[in-house]
């Protein structure tokens, strides 16, 4: 295997320069194959559906997909605004989500499994798609672009191979990613629609600085704006965390078009980060659904076993001399996302910085990875060392997306794989009778499917859309095996709760003479009751 010319320097490029149409065509195929690669899991849990139940549609994180799903039907009733479906009490409706409920008022009447892949794909392919183009802006020749490219899409450490907690003397660590999915762009793939979504527009926004460098265009700067906007609607840290990024390479490359880029995207986010600010402290049970920060781990964790082998490629990318020139942007991509998910006061809030991290990891180590080969002189050797290394950084990525096949052909998730058929019928026959004013009581992680599947609100369900979730879940068992007539009736109206909705025949026995319950529906084992006023 020939190695790629000395010149793997990020060099200025002519702006009119244009990949050769085999490898847009090698690109489109990847990225479709990476598409398509995510189908089959789905194929297989719809084929494995237990006895009594069915499958609503979804296997990564599939609890998550309802609480979108919920979304979608809420913009298509004409919702500009998020209102919580999965906590009882009633809150005023804040600036969040709008990427699911802004198109909702022309898609939402899709709402389920069909619109939520459609839209998964479409992102998953922007993020494969900008991702390329990216590395195309740092790097000229065509080969060291695919290494880089690989790195950064299937990039990730050994936590997969790993116990949970490593003990390395006082020292207790463990990779970020086996605690807090994403880091990897080939993870990002099967997740949620907005996740990829949001990474996409973080790597155009580097795109159009780097695009920057070759001439002013008032146009591009737009774009680059507008993507920022976008940004900052679905992660508002990540959006900052684009800006800390292109102004630090701006300011150490002397890259003055770039600043303007920096500056009207830095204007136009303030209003809305304003605006969330002004919401904590208004108010703050608003924004409690909201999980602000994930378990991240620490920076060993984080540096050395979720991207163990980039991370030695970076090292000797560093020490050689290589890690220059537009290579600060992705540096200063990790030293920042470090920073944010790190420094005591801001990983509070801006744990999230994570995401894709593989990508500026990747970036990185390219040329690192070039450093090595170049030492290696015999042809076989070399292919042997790029095959091993390629093999040893992409192995978190490749279990990545093998594990949803995992999850489908062992039904690892099965309370929010799959659905009681029982459950489905009666929610499908309340769905024309209520609204987001009801609210139905369930037992724990039944109430994900109430608010997906009708209009109405679940008194607890998604565990972190739930305010007081565990306390919630106690009740709601309790109401279901213990307490007593008085205070069951008790309990309803203080929480406002219009329907009882139960799958365990046990259960319904129970409640079926409780003066404060009529039963109004029945189908095999589960029963719904609506509160008598």
């Amino acid at each position: 295997m020939a190695v790629a010319h000395r010149q793997w320097e990020a060099e200025r490029i002519s702006p009119r320069a244009r990949l050769p149409r085999f490898a847009w065509r090698r690109s489109l195929v990847f990225t479709a194959g990476v598409g398509l690669l995510t189908m089959p899991p789905i194929l297989l849990a719809a084929l494995r559906v237990p006895s009594g139940s069915v499958f609503p549609g979804y296997v990564v994180i599939a609890r998550d997909a309802y609480v979108y799903q919920s979304m979608w039907r809420a913009g298509w009733r004409g919702a500009w605004l998020f209102h919580p479906a999965y906590t009882a009490e009633t809150l005023p409706g804040i600036l969040l989500y709008p990427w699911y409920l802004w198109p909702a008022h022309l898609v939402g009447w899709a709402s389920g499994p069909w619109l939520y892949h459609a839209a998964r794909l479409l992102a998953a392919a922007a993020l494969l798609t900008a991702v390329y183009l990216l590395v195309k802006e740092i790097f000229r020749p065509h080969l060291l672009r695919r290494w880089a490219f690989a790195l950064c899409v299937l990039g990730g450490g050994i936590g997969a191979v790993l116990p949970r907690d490593i003990h390395l003397g006082p020292l207790t660590t463990h990779a970020t990613e086996m605690s807090s999915p994403g880091s990897s762009v080939a993870d990002l793939v099967s997740m949620a629609p907005h996740l990829p979504w949001a990474l996409a527009l973080f790597c155009w926004t580097m795109v159009v600085a780097l695009r920057l460098r070759h001439r002013r265009d008032p146009r591009l700067v737009a774009i680059g704006v507008l993507a920022v906007v976008g940004l900052q609607l679905i992660y508002p840290q990540l959006a900052l965390l684009a800006l800390v990024t292109v102004a630090g390479w701006a300011l150490l490359r002397h890259q003055r078009r770039a600043v303007a880029l920096v500056v009207p995207a830095a204007v136009v986010q303030l209003p809305y980060l304003g605006y969330l600010l002004w919401v904590w402290a208004t108010t703050p049970d608003a924004v409690r659904v909201v999980r602000t920060s994930l378990d991240v781990g620490d920076p060993f964790g984080f540096l050395v076993l979720s991207h163990l082998v980039a991370s030695g490629l970076i090292i000797i990318a560093f020490v050689s001399r290589r890690l220059r020139g537009d290579l600060v942007l992705p540096a200063l991509w990790i030293v920042g996302m470090t920073v944010f998910m790190f420094l005591p006061g801001l990983s509070g809030t801006l744990g999230r910085s994570f995401m894709a991290s593989s990508v500026p990891f990747g970036l990185c180590a390219a040329p690192g990875l070039l450093v090595v080969l170049r030492r290696v002189r015999d042809v076989r050797w070399r292919r042997r060392v790029l095959a091993l290394t390629l093999a040893a950084s992409s192995l978190y990525g490749i279990v990545t997306l093998a594990q949803p096949y995992w999850i489908a052909a062992f039904r690892l998730d099965p309370y929010a794989e799959y659905e009681s058929h029982a459950e489905a019928a009666l929610l499908a026959r309340l769905a024309p009778h209520v609204s987001a004013h009801d609210v139905v009581l369930t037992t724990y992680l039944d109430g994900i499917f109430v608010p997906a599947q009708t209009d109405a609100r679940a008194f607890n369900g998604h565990p972190e859309m739930t305010i007081d979730a565990r306390r919630k879940s106690d009740d709601a068992l309790a109401f279901f095996t213990t307490w007593g007539a008085t205070r069951r009736a008790t309990f309803l109206h203080a929480n406002g709760i219009d329907y009882v909705l139960t799958t365990d025949a046990g259960f319904a026995a129970r409640l079926a003479p409780d003066p404060a319950l009529e039963m109004i529906d029945l189908e095999d084992t589960a029963a719904l009751f609506r509160v008598r006023p």
